[in-house]
């Protein structure tokens, strides 16, 4: 701890001080090995304890947890997964907010969206306080963002960060950081299928990616225009009214 830098120890203390109130600020990246766990006791049928520390500073209230088929809000009623390991229409999806704080929906439709995406409906709009992820903005070219460190999650709740490897129109594919400036890397598994990734801009969390394939990590880019053009052309077929964010990135 003598090591880390005195702003980030002042967050922590503030983070673990319980008779404060919850405050949150933009997402930044942890210093290496930070404890990756989103919370402390999860549970499927009650509000959760949040971890304490630097992962706060990450909203994953419009990640569904519950099954190891992970589901993603891009809108207050619709839900991304991995098309290959996506859940059963008529199964609970439940989130919890930034504070722990409980929200069951249910999955009434599923439609194919584009290579390995999935697009959900939910019974009902999620209320406020709970995250709705902006996509990538579309551009001729991406390249930039390789090399840019992108926050990664898999199927035990956790936060992990790896390096932007290749993005094309096809997909994104990420790569360990050797030796690791933030926080923790990880081999992808079997059940990790599914789980979003996010680049950081304009002090949000920006959906670019959800696994498709291990080790380092790939799956479907989301800043690929043609995946807004159908995900949204879905989504007004499963419930008209609804417009996909868009942020620069």
């Amino acid at each position: 701890m003598k090591h880390l830098p005195l702003l980030f120890l002042l967050f922590v203390l503030s983070s673990c001080n319980s008779s404060s109130p919850v405050s949150f600020s933009t997402p930044q990246l942890p210093p290496p090995g930070g404890f990756p766990n989103i919370f402390k006791k999860y549970s499927v049928s009650e509000d959760a304890s949040m971890m304490d520390g630097w992962v706060r500073n990450f909203d994953m209230s419009g990640v569904s947890f519950d099954q190891r088929q992970t589901a993603t809000l891009v809108t207050k009623r619709h839900v991304v997964m991995a098309k290959h390991y996506q859940r059963r229409p008529g199964s609970k999806v439940i989130f919890h907010s930034r504070t722990g704080k409980r929200l069951e929906r249910i999955l009434t439709e599923i439609r194919p969206v584009w290579g390995d995406i999935a697009v959900g409906l939910l019974n009902l709009d999620v209320p406020s306080g709970y995250k709705v992820y902006p996509l990538p903005a579309p551009r001729e070219d991406y390249s930039h963002l390789v090399g840019r460190t992108a926050v990664i999650t898999d199927q035990n709740r956790r936060v992990f960060f790896h390096k932007v490897s290749v993005v094309n129109p096809l997909y994104m594919s990420f790569r360990h950081e050797k030796p690791k400036r933030y926080g923790w890397g990880k081999n992808l598994i079997g059940g990790d299928s599914g789980n979003p990734s996010f680049l950081i801009a304009g002090g949000e969390l920006v959906l670019v990616e959800t696994h498709s394939s291990g080790g380092d990590g790939a799956g479907p880019f989301y800043g690929n225009p043609k995946v807004h053009e159908i995900l949204q052309a879905a989504i007004n077929e499963l419930a008209p009214g609804y417009k996909l964010k868009m942020k620069n990135l």
